[in-house]
């Protein structure tokens, strides 16, 4: 009689995936099934000699981290380095679960699969590079081209290989069948429970759907993979032979069935079959099933044991493999086309040094900053050497080959350059420095700097900010001047009349008279707008009301006290500046370009309408003033410094102030400040 045990057993050894089973507390391998001896190289006798040191690098971070994750949460996926008996190292995918037996004994159960192809693509794609890519072009258009075309002829040819791949399996394992069943029977029934949940783990672990037909009884024990592949849930694992049937097509249906039936009926000890499966969403898989035949002493079958292994997965992963090359390409072609526009379009002579053959590639900016061509921007280092300033070139060489014997990652020497019209750059060589995992260098990328242009340019710069420091004095004390002479105006025109007319109603009311009350309320009135104009006037000149009240709200209060004496109407939107980020005397000057362009809308304008804005970014403030007066020709010249005064207040603080006006379109005033330490905290 056969029991369970052996039946789990031929469904082991079957498995088109390699699975082994250790102790987990030495690691030791005390099962192991022929896939797993084919991948690694053992016959089955060495395996068992072996733990799982001998066939894994235990020292990968990947194996240790999913040595923690199963035994965290039972079982565990992780991508690791197996060793197969020869010392050859192949990448792997593992899937570990854990059970315990009756003895209670803690084991794994782990399932391998080999990753070296998938793996050894995309290395071949990074090592050749171009050369490799259009290979891999031409192979993945010519695969399509066989799949549109061919597609019957490939299914066949899958189907035919699967067959023999499954005669010789067969014809090398009858042996090995017989001897695991002598072993079965000799079991006792404790171990069945075990077997039972080590097997289950084999199929939750298992690319293939592993089956148990119990032809008596009519149910067919199926793996708990049969939901990954083909979408099937099923209660307590089972289903019966006319469930089965029903998944296949029907023009295959008929086939299948009487191949099967004609199997048993004789005395062959196997089974194999490709059909098309239909899956749980309706989709179809191709399929290739085989099965050992269990019969008794007479020669009747009483279990079919087999896998179901899905053919379509192979094409799902060529697709998906096919969609990577492609995927890598477009961008390798986007890296290249993006570091070519990088590397020429530099002001600086960018450089990248091949150590192993001493090759140079070069900017197009070596040729505009030095004169030299050369072909396709590619030459030797030596060539590079020979236009290094003689005597700077000895003690130049010596530091770099210096810094090639070195682990130093970094280069920075300063030397002089011989241009091709035989004039001279100072330069300053700056490099990163790429070694291989044993400290090699092998490869050098940086730049050249011309810095004799440099200075140059900071001889002038200096220049240019000498004279402008000299125009800003000169406009600022030309600004408060014209700030002098408008405060005396006001002083004479308004509030010297103002209070005249006072004095003349109180000296009128001294006289008496009815009209005594209305001279003295009169001259009241009078004295009181003079004070007003005073404290405007005052207003004006202090800096105070930035410290007191804020930019904000001191723009508002000369937005209202405007309103109340002009026939204007003044919008302000200031939400978004960052009053507290800012230092005062910037504000303040702020306050005085505002306090400068209103002075000239109402002055030259007409305008009834204005906006005041003031934005501010992490980048940039921004203020912004508009009217819709008359406008004005921006092109022609204009008496006065009131525009002057706006641009040199701005560029005080390295701000730009530009004047967008037509005649009759009214004006915007746009000033972009730069944030910069002078500016914000």
């Amino acid at each position: 009689m056969v029991t369970g045990d052996m039946l789990h057993r031929l469904a082991f050894d079957n498995s088109l995936q390699a699975n082994i089973i250790t102790r987990v507390s030495m690691g030791k391998i005390i099962a192991a099934n022929n896939a797993a001896c084919k991948l690694l190289g053992y016959s089955k006798k060495e395996l068992l000699t072996k733990s799982r040191k001998n066939i894994f690098d235990i020292n990968e971070n990947s194996f240790k981290k999913m040595l923690k994750e199963r035994a965290a949460g039972a079982h565990s996926i992780a991508f690791v380095t197996a060793i197969k008996k020869d010392g050859r190292h192949i990448p792997c995918e593992i899937k570990s679960a854990l059970f315990l037996d009756t003895d209670g004994a803690e084991k794994a159960i782990t399932t391998i699969s080999d990753m070296s192809q998938s793996n050894q693509k995309q290395k071949n794609i990074d090592a050749k590079k171009e050369k490799m890519v259009a290979k891999n072009i031409d192979s993945a258009k010519l695969k399509q081209k066989n799949i549109d075309t061919k597609k019957q002829k490939m299914v066949a040819h899958n189907i035919d290989l699967a067959r023999s791949k499954q005669k010789n399996i067969d014809t090398k394992k009858e042996k090995i069948v017989a001897e695991n069943i002598v072993l079965a029977l000799a079991k006792s029934d404790a171990r069945l429970a075990e077997s039972d949940e080590w097997i289950r783990y084999i199929a939750k672990t298992s690319y293939d759907v592993m089956w148990d037909w119990d032809i008596a009884a009519g149910e067919i024990y199926v793996g708990n993979s049969i939901e990954d592949l083909f979408g099937y849930k099923l209660q307590n694992n089972t289903l019966s032979f006319n469930d089965f049937t029903r998944c296949l097509l029907p023009e295959e249906k008929d086939a299948v069935e009487k191949k099967i039936l004609k199997t048993l009926a004789s005395r062959d000890k196997s089974w194999s079959d490709s059909y098309m499966l239909r899956r749980h969403d309706g989709s179809v898989a191709s399929t290739v099933s085989r099965a050992s035949i269990v019969r008794d002493e007479n020669g009747k079958p009483h279990h079919m044991i087999g896998v179901i292994h899905d053919l379509s997965r192979l094409k799902e992963l060529e697709e998906k493999l096919e969609h990577e090359i492609a995927t890598n390409l477009k961008q390798f072609v986007e890296y290249k086309e993006r570091f070519n526009l990088i590397f020429n379009s530099s002001s600086d002579i960018l450089y990248d040094i091949d150590l192993a053959t001493n090759q140079i590639i070069l900017s197009d900016a070596y040729e505009k900053e030095f004169g030299y061509k050369i072909t396709d921007n590619m030459t030797q280092v030596e060539d590079w050497a020979n236009h290094i300033h003689t005597d700077d070139k000895e003690a130049v060489m010596q530091d770099y080959f210096r810094m090639l014997a070195t682990a130093d990652t970094e280069w920075k020497y300063a030397y002089r350059f011989l241009r091709a019209d035989h004039s001279m750059a100072d330069v300053l060589s700056s490099a990163v420095i790429l070694r291989n995992a044993n400290g090699k260098a092998y490869r050098m990328i940086g730049s050249m700097k011309d810095i004799s242009k440099q200075r140059v340019l900071e001889e002038k710069l200096e220049d240019e900010i000498r004279l402008k420091e000299k125009r800003i004095a000169e406009a600022t004390e030309e600004a408060k001047e014209t700030e002098r002479a408008d405060i005396g105006k006001e002083l004479h025109d308004n509030v010297n009349q103002l209070l005249s007319a006072s004095r003349l109603y109180l000296d009128i009311a001294r006289r008496g008279g009815k009209n005594t009350e209305m001279y003295l309320n009169r001259s009241s009135e009078y004295t009181l707008t003079a004070i007003e104009a005073i404290r405007k006037l005052s207003l004006g000149l202090t800096t105070d009301v930035i410290k007191n009240l804020g930019l904000c709200e001191a723009i508002e209060n000369l937005a209202r006290d405007t309103m109340e004496v002009n026939p204007i109407r003044i919008f302000c939107t200031l939400k978004s500046f960052k009053e507290n980020s800012v230092k005062d005397k910037f504000k303040l000057n702020v306050f005085r370009m505002v306090q400068e362009q209103l002075n000239n809308i109402l002055k030259h304008s007409k305008a009834t309408r204005m906006i005041i804005s003031l934005s501010q970014s992490k980048k940039s403030i921004i203020l912004t003033i508009s009217d819709n007066g008359i406008g004005f020709d921006t092109g022609k010249h204009y008496k006065g410094i009131g525009l002057s005064n706006i641009r040199n207040r701005a560029s005080a603080f390295n701000g730009v102030a530009d004047f967008a006006s037509q005649p009759g379109q009214g004006c915007i005033l746009t000033i972009i400040f730069h944030i910069t330490e002078q500016i914000c905290f």
